[in-house]
């Protein structure tokens, strides 16, 4: 599986059914939609991203309003997600896992932080975890939700890709699970 985009990702977890909060793609001028999205998706803050660049900009608005004053900021697509950031009190581990199967062991790749101020942008600036090794070190078992997400990404197959994943001490998403998928990249 190689996946290039936002957009690309947001598709491969819908077709996989990976647990995820409400994503959508739009056209920066697809206003019918992006209401509608606001109207069956009712929550206290959404995120706004573009769909196309990685680290691109991104907003967290809070209503249909505020989403249009932003549009102005994107050519051509954009993402639109319930925000997951009324969850931060409830994070075990946030970050991002690559596990690389190997002929003898699998390979991972884990930056990853446990504190409710983590996000997918800032864990790279500050990790508590920063660590290359294999699944036969004891020590990785020992990170809190470590072992939950290596069980989902197993469940999943998601070797070989980048996952940009939270684990929750309490079930969230739309498949209500403690694991949330956010980004799935074949390359940091």
């Amino acid at each position: 599986m190689y996946v290039k985009t936002k957009k690309e990702s947001i598709e491969k977890i819908k077709e996989l059914k990976l647990n995820h909060f409400k994503e959508e793609v739009f056209g920066v001028n697809d206003f019918e939609r992006i209401k509608l999205f606001f109207l069956q998706n009712p929550a206290k803050e959404y995120c706004l991203r573009d769909a196309k660049n990685t680290s691109g900009k991104f907003f967290f608005v809070t209503s249909y309003e505020e989403c249009l004053q932003k549009l102005i900021e994107y050519k051509g697509f954009i993402t639109l997600c319930v925000s997951a950031n009324e969850y931060d009190e409830n994070i075990i581990l946030l970050g991002d896992i690559k596990v690389k199967k190997g002929f003898e062991t699998d390979i991972v790749d884990l930056t990853a932080r446990t504190d409710k101020n983590a996000d997918h942008r800032n864990i790279y600036e500050k990790p508590e975890y920063n660590i290359h090794t294999t699944l036969d070190d004891d020590k990785i078992w020992d990170i809190p939700g470590f072992s939950k997400i290596i069980s989902y990404l197993a469940k999943y197959e998601l070797y070989d890709l980048v996952v940009e994943f939270a684990v929750y001490d309490c079930p969230v998403g739309i498949n209500n699970e403690n694991v949330a998928i956010f980004e799935l990249r074949s390359d940091y």
